[in-house]
């Protein structure tokens, strides 16, 4: 009889501590936006942006599992499961309530509005002149906003795809006349430039994001983590 005591008051100690680890535990997604995140050829998730996650991750001793996911579908999944992070997502005055926000994790992120070098479109004076031209975006990112708020229209002059990869090859292909996407993500297309020499990003902060009905005891870690991460001019790009 008291082996069997022992042998219950064991499994439960192991369940309790389980469940202590699993709340613990986060989900932490993004999506493929060199050079800040993107995946290896043996699986790991690297990049700027990641680094310093990982470094906060590591200093507020959480465990955690990285997934790159389409744009769209990793703001969805962190809106509607707790203890879920994002990055590196731009802090927006409509984003502001719907995150615990960790800011910043990347040097400033800028969008800019491009086309191909050799393309011959007319000079632009403002975003509003690009409104006969078909125009793309990534689904449920900030330039995609940006559009629909300066009364650009989806399947007419605005072209919206769920990720940055097809976006460029649309661009390259003809079957766009310009992007609006983050500086970082054109870095590997040469025959790129700037159509407008505006950024439209300029007052938003590159974060890391949390869903607001997350574990108490990991957001509080992961603040006081953050507080005594290095800041970002200081961090050795070398690193990365």
């Amino acid at each position: 009889m008291r082996e069997l005591k022992v042998k219950y008051l064991l499994l439960i100690l192991g369940l309790s501590v389980s469940a202590s680890w699993a709340q613990d535990r986060v989900r932490i997604v993004t999506e493929d936006l060199p050079p800040l995140s993107y995946q290896n050829s043996k699986g790991e998730i690297l990049g700027a942006a990641t680094a310093r996650v990982k470094e906060l991750m590591s200093s507020a001793e959480v465990d955690y599992d990285i997934a790159i996911l389409p744009w769209k579908r990793a703001i969805k999944s962190t809106l509607e499961q707790p203890n879920t992070l994002i990055y590196t997502i731009l802090k927006t005055p409509q984003r502001e309530p719907e995150f615990e926000w960790f800011c910043p994790i990347s040097e400033p992120l800028k969008i800019y509005l491009y086309a191909l070098r050799n393309n011959p479109l007319p000079a632009l004076n403002s975003l509003h002149d690009s409104k006969s031209a078909l125009v793309g975006v990534s689904r449920g990112s900030v330039a995609h906003g940006i559009m629909l708020a300066n009364g650009f229209e989806e399947d007419n002059n605005l072209i919206v795809t769920n990720g940055m990869e097809v976006l460029k090859q649309n661009l390259s292909n003809g079957r766009l006349d310009y992007i609006l996407v983050i500086d970082s993500a054109v870095k590997d297309m040469p025959n790129i430039v700037k159509a407008l020499p505006i950024s439209f990003s300029k007052n938003y902060l590159p974060c890391l994001a949390m869903n607001k009905n997350s574990d108490e005891n990991v957001k509080k870690r992961l603040r006081a983590a953050f507080a005594n991460l290095p800041t970002i001019k200081n961090i050795d790009k070398t690193k990365h």
